[in-house]
């Protein structure tokens, strides 16, 4: 599965993650995605769907 909204496309971004001493490594911030039946175009579709598109979205 890929870590992607299957509706708005929003994915992975990059970032720091910084101690406390200030150090800076690499992190990745992963979108909050669920399972979930969605209509795309009139059709009800069960997909992968971030938490922004499913309160636009979601299908009971």
């Amino acid at each position: 599965m890929s870590k992607r909204c299957e509706i708005c496309g929003k994915g992975p971004m990059v970032g720091n993650n910084i101690s406390h001493s200030h150090r800076k490594t690499k992190r990745r911030y992963l979108p909050n995605l669920h399972r979930a039946k969605v209509r795309i175009n009139g059709k009800v579709k069960v997909a992968w769907v971030c938490t922004e598109c499913l309160k636009k979205y979601k299908v009971v």
